[in-house]
């Protein structure tokens, strides 16, 4: 809360700051650029799978730099960042509000110290476009994306211990490349709606694609929660049949997923090595159920043939074809000279520690974590890369909801 109200502080007084020395240039401008933040209440910007796909708020942010000013993107700011936290607790809204009014005002900021106008109408040719309006807005973007960064980081350090430099890498793999794309759809509007003279006409023209955009990921999003809900039935048959790995696909995935981002994985390749970690032990709903809870499982030559039956039991689901390798060959990643992918030696060293964590050896025995990663550490088949991720992923506090 400290730290909130440190940020909200700040956003107010920058935000005064830039209303004293700027004003509204165009106030009824102002008030289309509210609406379009107001509209977030029923538009919210579509996550999948933990990102933010299409963003609405961005664009809306920066484009109301020319338009608006530092001043005027400050208000949208803060009025984005409260229709963007709709149904979170208060306090939440409070940091969400800041950080927007405070990247909007920093934002513009930098985009007149580039040299950017308020007149953009007034540019003639594209050489004037290019200096007075392109080049500023850009450097306004990263500004704004480095102050949103920075935030998000901080607050995700202080509640959780999440490293800022690991949570701002992770951000910048999943939404850095986006922040390039609405800067050109930013740009985009400016351009028709000043120079082209257009008006609020061209936030329509803009944003309509967008609009479309969200509704299509949202509903790939649905798609993936009902995969996901599937998934977790097949996970529980494994359960059923063998109560002793009760939570061990879901601790698997989870140590697959973050060794996976660790290793600098793509992040499809960091949801494929996460499922495949959840569900590398399907197979063996195929086995007879005392053959099942007799298994050796930290032994590869007594396990038998349970991952070809995992990987021939979900062949035929398209959207699993990218962990199907990691499942079928997850146990052969711990042997020397395998040649196994990445993503099976990842989903075979997580699932090891996992069973000598918690299920116990050959001999039943349960070894601490740090014993269990000496072993793993001393096998043949382990490279130095690997263990380094596996522990790093272990000190790693837990992750945060939704990221932004």
């Amino acid at each position: 809360m400290a730290y909130v109200v440190i940020v909200a502080a700040f956003a107010v007084l920058v935000g005064a700051f830039v209303v004293r020395g700027y004003g509204f240039p165009d106030v009824p401008a102002l008030g289309v650029f509210l609406l379009l933040a107001l509209l977030h209440i029923v538009l919210p910007d579509a996550v999948v799978e933990t990102q933010t796909r299409v963003s609405l708020a961005s664009v809306v942010q920066l484009a109301g730099l020319p338009i608006v000013g530092p001043a005027g993107a400050s208000v949208v700011g803060a009025v984005l960042g409260v229709s963007l936290g709709r149904g979170l607790p208060w306090n939440k809204r409070l940091f969400n509000a800041a950080q927007f009014s405070l990247a909007a005002s920093l934002g513009g900021l930098v985009y007149l110290w580039a040299g950017g106008t308020l007149l953009p109408e007034l540019l003639a040719g594209p050489t004037e476009l290019v200096e007075g309006l392109a080049l500023p807005l850009f450097v306004a973007d990263v500004a704004q994306a480095v102050v949103n960064l920075v935030a998000l980081a901080a607050v995700v350090r202080i509640s959780t211990g999440i490293p800022m430099r690991h949570q701002m890498l992770l951000v910048l793999r999943g939404t850095g490349l986006a922040y390039v794309g609405y800067g050109v759809i930013a740009l985009t509007m400016v351009v028709l709606w000043r120079p082209a003279d257009l008006g609020p006409t061209a936030a329509v023209i803009v944003l309509a694609p967008l609009v479309v955009a969200q509704w299509a990921y949202r509903q790939h999003a649905e798609e993936l929660r009902g995969q996901q809900r599937a998934l977790e039935v097949l996970v529980a048959a494994v359960e059923a049949k063998a109560p002793r790995l009760a939570g061990h696909s879901a601790r698997v995935a989870e140590l697959s997923g973050r060794m996976a981002e660790q290793l600098g994985l793509s992040p499809q390749q960091v949801a494929d090595t996460r499922v495949a970690g959840m569900l590398h032990d399907v197979g063996q709903t195929s086995l007879p159920t005392p053959l099942v809870r007799a298994l050796d499982l930290t032994d590869p030559a007594a396990s038998r043939d349970y991952p070809a039956r995992s990987a021939a039991i979900l062949g035929d689901l398209d959207f699993l074809r990218g962990a199907i390798d990691p499942i079928l060959r997850h146990q052969e990643g711990m042997s020397v000279g395998s040649g196994t992918s990445l993503p099976a030696r990842i989903v075979g060293l997580a699932d090891a520690y996992d069973l000598l964590t918690q299920v116990g050896d050959a001999l039943g025995r349960v070894h601490a974590p740090t014993r269990a990663e000496a072993l793993l550490a001393e096998r043949a088949g382990n490279d130095p890369a690997i263990a380094r991720a596996l522990h790093v992923a272990l000190t790693r506090p837990s992750e945060p909801g939704p990221r932004r």
